[in-house]
């Protein structure tokens, strides 16, 4: 890593890789967090899949530098899933391989061969004995492997794999309309429609709804007669009918695009208009069975089948709930050209901002080969950046010696003209030179962070340090659910190590995220 890098602006780009349509939004990240600075829509044209999604993600990303960039992405298929479960406290290490035994029994598919990830969302006390609440995804290896592929096509490496439910969830803990609500988020897709009910911010509930966007656009090309014969229309005057006119009223019998009225639409478009709700209220009963008698206060639209004409008021009205477009961008910093850009289609980018507001969580339904060389990149990346803060700060140090040796020496050459016949003095003066020595004493830094690099544990991350005489500050933040244990082993490695004595100045919990806080007292022994 050179130097330069270190003064890089960092972006992190979500992209949303439905069936019809790529969306990508790109956020720059400094210290005032993240800000949207890109957010766009392209549609597919019905070429092959991978070759026109690929061209659209290259084109989406022009003009990013994607070496610097972190990619998350939300993919989806009929077996990509999400469940929230119950777990027995035990370690990590072991819940992983029990999760992955009983995975099977959590998902009403085959999941052989497939890829299961887990977060641990919480814990809870059930009849006095600790558990694990757990959130687990599962996603078909060729799934994974196919959106690879769409990947490496468009040059882009991805860091994160992310389901739509988890997404949504992330789009649903910022939203303030949400804070104390049990909220439905309905994603509808060109292919598939998610619905997620998230109580607080916490996802409860997820399942698949056999209506999408195609199903309304299937059911307006299918044909009419009437006393003008046979009517039948396009694929692309459905698309104009679903985008303009909708679900219209009974009381509408006006003739439109020129050969059929508004009864006629409505006749069409009833069927997967009723299944839809059909569908939804059977969530809610399942709902509303498993959590003892709980409610849904609002329905939040989402993905381009959100756009139908009429959709929010027909679902309102037959639900009996407040139904809205969710609108994402609002809730996030972004850019004011931005924000009037992205105006008609803000509902359409839910998925992709939610996958950049999970980077930072755990699940991931990479491939596991790529995850490990991704984890090794990281580790990797980190050690390159400690070794090029060492190189910078000795330097400076050597830079700022230098100058003072400078400085002294021209003190010197004065008192020598000054004091030449004081021989009392000029010794004086000469123990003072000596005194330079003392800089010998000084611990070699360069040494210190060297070795500092290789003690490190990947959950322990160094967010500042600083040096005074032999002593070394260290501070930073533990990100792990076990942060104690990890710090204290950390403490006994650098104490057996290159510290003569380690003191814990502070730690605090990291709020509602897992880990903790630390500051560190570190006294170098260079004897």
């Amino acid at each position: 890593m050179g130097i330069s890098k270190l003064f890089k602006k960092d972006y992190i780009l979500g992209i949303d890789i439905g069936s019809a349509a790529i969306k990508m939004v790109l956020f720059s990240s400094g210290d005032a967090g993240l800000t949207l600075i890109r957010s766009e829509v392209k549609e597919l044209g019905g070429g092959e899949y991978t070759e026109e999604a690929a061209r659209a993600i290259k084109s989406l990303a022009s003009g990013v530098d994607l070496k610097n960039a972190k990619t998350i992405v939300n993919i989806n298929c009929p077996q990509t899933s999400i469940k929230k479960i119950t777990a027995p406290y035990m370690p990590q290490s072991e819940l992983r391989d029990g999760i992955l035994l009983e995975a099977k029994s959590y998902f009403p598919f085959s999941i052989e061969g497939a890829i299961v990830d887990f977060e641990i969302t919480g814990d809870l006390i059930e009849k006095g004995v600790r558990k694990y609440d757990v959130a687990v995804a599962v996603c078909p290896a060729e799934t994974s492997d196919k959106y690879v592929k769409i990947m490496e096509k468009a040059g882009v490496k991805p860091n994160s794999f992310v389901t739509t439910p988890y997404a949504l969830e992330k789009i649903a803990r910022i939203s303030p309309k949400e804070k104390d609500q049990t909220t439905a988020h309905l994603d509808i897709g060109a292919k598939y429609t998610e619905l997620v009910i998230i109580k607080s911010g916490n996802m409860v509930f997820s399942r698949k709804i056999p209506v999408s966007g195609d199903g309304f656009t299937k059911s307006l090309t299918g044909a009419l007669v009437s006393d003008k014969g046979k009517i039948q229309l396009s694929t692309t005057e459905a698309e104009t009918v679903k985008r303009e006119i909708g679900i219209p009223k009974d009381s509408d019998n006006s003739i439109l695009i020129g050969k059929i009225n508004a009864q006629q639409i409505l006749s069409m478009i009833r069927t997967p208009a009723e299944q839809l709700v059909s569908e939804i209220e059977r969530c809610f009963d399942y709902y509303r069975e498993e959590s003892g008698h709980g409610r849904v206060d609002s329905v939040v639209l989402s993905g381009g089948g959100a756009s139908l004409s009429g959709l929010t008021g027909y679902l309102s009205e037959n639900l009996g709930l407040s139904v809205r477009l969710s609108d994402p961008i609002s809730l996030v910093k972004s850019e004011k050209s931005v924000m009037a850009k992205s105006a008609g289609f803000s509902h359409r980018m839910a998925p992709a901002i939610g996958a950049i507001l999970s980077a930072d969580n755990s699940i991931n339904l990479l491939p596991i080969a790529i995850k490990d060389e991704k984890a090794r990149f990281v580790k990797r990346g980190a050690i390159e950046a400690i070794v090029t803060a060492v190189v910078i700060l000795s330097i400076l140090l050597y830079t700022g010696m230098r100058i003072s040796v400078t400085n002294f020496d021209k003190r010197i050459s004065v008192a020598k003209l000054e004091l030449s016949s004081m021989a009392t003095q000029l010794a004086k003066a000469e123990a003072q030179a000596l005194a330079s020595s003392v800089l010998m004493d000084e611990p070699q830094w360069e040494d210190v962070f060297k070795e500092l690099s290789n003690l490190i544990p990947d959950p322990v991350h160094v967010t500042n340090f600083s040096m005074n005489d032999n002593i070394m500050t260290l501070k930073g933040v533990v990100a792990a659910q076990d942060g104690e244990e990890i710090l204290s082993n950390f403490v006994l490695t650098l104490e057996n190590g290159i510290f003569s004595t380690v003191k814990l100045v502070e730690s605090k919990d990291l709020g509602d995220k897992a880990g903790i806080e630390f500051e560190l007292k570190c006294w170098v022994d260079y004897e």
